[in-house]
């Protein structure tokens, strides 16, 4: 994950999001897109309308595979990338809004209509001079694979090439796509200091996508199949543990355990009266405990023992609802165990 040290400037203006992670700045058409090409795919760039403001800000955070970016180009133009690369393009317009031809559709995103560009699809696009994006670039593999995992029936994901606002699992996705990007512009150097916490950011991110295939409400509906044996729930303990420094995703808890997600919440239900995740965040929650009461007791530096690098490092990212559930499990706050002698 890629950073720049200086200190990041107000995001009140959208252009300016994660401005301290800057990968292109240019006045010059040329300039720009041989520079932004090289970060997506090579394309032509032909400013239509208001050449003397004309500016590219093109900021970019690379969390594991997936790259987070804000991009911007100060005047109408016209993109045309020709048939793209190997990877998912969402786009979630700040302001302004965008004309986009992907194979035979052609629709308009603006602040209520996101976009899900596929890999390869011939697309072409218009920018008005105002708008700004955030672009969340996947590699096909990646998301492929995630949540095929996570699917009861095979097949690659299937997205719908846009998604409203209106729809109330889209706007929750995308307010934390949002969220996390602010968060990031804010305080991106605290969380470079910990692998787990971003590679989470990018799970949660990633999970959240299945909420844009076409049809995803369906696998909730499906039967719960037939109940887990020991050794599939043996499977799914054992990875809980052996990952109990990030947050993972119901997908790789299933496909570890060699069953469907609807059978390992049935299984769990059944012999913990919890679902997965929530079984998985009381061991997260349970190493914090004995990490916070070493700490206490001497046995570990409290320069490096903090409670809120000790949460990052296991992987919970709100701090609030981590406190939250802290002193559900333990009664009392986190830094109450700090202080104990």
């Amino acid at each position: 994950m890629s950073h720049n040290a200086t200190h990041p400037v107000s995001a009140d203006d959208p252009r300016h999001l994660l401005d301290a992670y800057p990968l292109v700045r240019s006045r010059s058409a040329d300039e720009a897109r041989e520079l932004v090409g090289r970060a997506f795919s090579p394309h032509h760039l032909d400013v239509r309308a208001g050449e003397r403001s004309f500016e590219v800000r093109h900021n970019q955070i690379r969390l594991s595979q997936v790259a987070l970016n804000v991009l911007s180009y100060g005047a109408e133009v016209e993109i045309d990338p020709g048939e793209r690369g190997d990877f998912y393009l969402i786009q979630l317009p700040l302001q302004g809004r965008a004309r986009l031809r992907c194979d035979d559709q052609e629709v308009w995103v603006d602040t209520d209509t996101l976009s899900v560009l596929r890999p390869h699809a011939r697309t072409r696009m218009l920018w008005t001079g105002d708008c700004s994006m955030v672009l969340l670039q996947v590699p096909s593999v990646v998301l492929e694979s995630r949540l095929a995992a996570g699917r009861i029936r095979g097949g690659l994901p299937q997205f719908g090439f846009t998604h409203s606002r209106h729809d109330p699992a889209v706007a929750a996705w995308w307010q934390t796509v949002v969220d996390l990007t602010r968060n990031l512009h804010s305080h991106g150097s605290q969380w470079l200091r910990h692998p787990a916490a971003y590679a989470a950011m990018e799970g949660f991110l990633l999970t959240g996508l299945d909420l844009l295939q076409d049809g995803a409400g369906a696998a909730s509906a499906a039967p719960a199949g037939p109940p887990i044996e020991g050794r599939g729930l043996r499977r799914a303990l054992d990875y809980i543990h052996a990952h109990s420094q990030e947050s993972v995703a119901l997908c790789d808890i299933a496909s570890a355990a060699c069953v469907s997600p609807r059978t390992l919440e049935a299984a769990f239900r059944r012999r913990f009266d919890l679902s997965p995740l929530a079984y998985a965040r009381g061991v997260r929650l349970d190493r914090v405990h004995a990490a916070l009461c070493a700490v206490a007791r001497g046995r570990t530096d409290r320069a490096v023992g903090s409670v809120t690098d000790t949460a990052l490092q296991h992987g919970f990212l709100h701090m609030g609802r981590f406190a939250a559930y802290y002193k559900r499990r333990f009664g009392c706050a986190p830094s109450a165990t700090l202080r104990q002698a």
